[in-house]
């Protein structure tokens, strides 16, 4: 209406419409035209292209919107194959309680290999020592010292299934490594086979008579014939948990499984000839885009405030939480807008503001952006069309200490009903292969900056 009238101003000034006898018909076939589009359907675009920020339209401001926010339990996320780190190993939240992330995988050979020498048996084969070495690409929480617990799975994987953070895996119930503490610094190099290389490492000791014994004594048989063929190795070991054990606050390594590091190495000597010939020799087995992986996340909120929200809806007025790796979402609804549902008014601009609380906890950094998704008329979540415009927002502002949405597409569409004032969905980026969390200021949040929607709109 409003670029109706704009144009209509620009005609009226042209004097030689006004002196036509087709002056009266333009006028009124532009009505026609407004009026017949404008009564059947609200077009929830008009008015985007206003400048939010200009008052000459008789724009109405409002930052007093009642929201309701509050937390859930997330669903199960996707952690098969991800493009990024899998976590591993376990550590304690001041806030968010006890996390503990356990990775599964394959292991394959790196070739077809037979451990018997060729003037020998496989008594002349002598295993020195096996390693576990995984390269690690950063982590979260205090690095302490942990016990890591290596066990052989019991029931196969395979790389073009889904694995969720709660999939429970079958092992046979042995820890195959040798029950060592360990602790590896994230940020220097490490050793990988006895010498330094330029990446960390968390090396861990596997017992040779638990894993080493078992696989050299298959040489002659089909089993280290391949990987994927009847009665080959992975039929023979179908790969490995590799967790931490609870109750420690050790936190968690982000391995990169794909990384040439990341391998099982056997260390052995062929002692069939002469002493001054039994050098040591190394056999590999690898964790490489060939296998199936995925990793297994499991969360105790017992004792801790987010046990409360969780329990206690109401109490996410006051703050809510956000946690990855499957942990906790927030919800968020805007009640109050409702009055403006069907009314003769146009959304210029409409953000969500979330403060959040800085706690100073270095070791528990937040997420680098948060999204927002809505429930569509099938009652499933679907992301806001804002965010396709490239203006949905919900970046980290660490000088405001806030997330801030733009939602002005998303409310343009309610009025227009065309979308539903239902609850919104805030989850995190990097939800599966990062252990960010955030707690958020509600409404009602005793800190001085609280949760808010910001509406600009124009009635016509």
């Amino acid at each position: 209406m409003i670029q109706f009238l704009v144009k209509m101003e620009f005609l009226l000034s042209q004097k030689v419409l006004t002196k036509s006898r087709n002056f009266l018909f333009i006028v009124v076939g532009l009505l026609t035209t407004v009026f017949l589009f404008g009564s059947c359907e609200k077009d929830n675009e008009f008015g985007i292209e206003i400048n939010p920020d200009s008052n000459t339209l008789g724009a109405i401001y409002s930052d007093t919107f009642s929201i309701r926010t509050f937390s859930v339990i997330s669903d199960s996320i996707r952690t098969d194959e991800l493009n990024g780190p899998s976590p591993l190993g376990n550590y304690i939240d001041p806030v968010f309680g006890e996390l503990n992330a356990s990775i599964i995988t394959q292991i394959r050979l790196e070739q077809s290999y037979n451990f018997i020498p060729d003037n020998g048996d496989i008594n002349d084969i002598v295993v020195d020592s096996v390693v576990l070495y995984l390269a690690i690409d950063g982590y979260y929480g205090d690095i302490q010292e942990q016990e890591f617990i290596v066990e052989i799975l019991d029931e196969d994987i395979f790389k073009d299934s889904i694995y969720h953070n709660t999939n429970n895996i079958i092992t046979k119930a042995e820890d195959i490594s040798n029950g060592l503490s360990i602790e590896s610094d994230p940020l220097f190099p490490g050793y990988f086979s006895g010498g330094l290389v330029d990446k960390a490492i968390l090396g861990i000791p596997l017992n040779i008579e638990k894993f080493a014994t078992p696989i050299v004594n298959e040489s002659g048989n089909t089993t280290l014939d391949g990987n994927d063929g009847d009665n080959e190795f992975l039929t023979f070991f179908k790969g490995i948990k590799i967790s931490s054990v609870n109750g420690t606050n050790g936190g968690l390594y982000y391995i990169n499984l794909l990384n040439s590091f990341s391998r099982i190495r056997l260390f052995y000597r062929d002692t069939s000839g002469a002493s001054s010939e039994h050098d040591t020799l190394d056999f590999d087995f690898n964790i490489n885009s060939n296998c199936a992986y995925y990793h297994k996340v499991t969360h105790d909120y017992t004792g801790t405030d987010i046990e409360n929200v969780v329990n206690q809806p109401a109490l996410g007025q006051n703050q809510f939480f956000i946690q990855t790796l499957g942990g906790i979402n927030g919800r968020m609804t805007i009640p109050s807008f409702d009055s403006l549902i069907a009314k003769p008014v146009i959304i210029n601009k409409a953000e969500i503001i979330l403060p959040f609380e800085d706690y100073l906890y270095d070791d528990y950094p937040s997420p680098s952006s948060l999204f927002i998704s809505r429930k569509n008329v099938e009652g499933e979540y679907e992301f806001l069309p804002d965010l396709f415009e490239g203006s949905l927002g919900g970046n980290f502002n660490v000088v405001n200490k806030n997330y801030t949405f733009n939602i002005t597409r998303h409310l343009n569409e309610i009025v227009a009903e065309k979308a539903i004032n239902d609850t919104l969905k805030i989850f995190p980026n990097g939800n599966g292969i990062t252990a960010n969390r955030v707690v958020l200021n509600g409404m009602n949040s005793s800190k001085k900056d609280k949760a808010k929607v910001v509406i600009s709109y124009t009635k016509y």
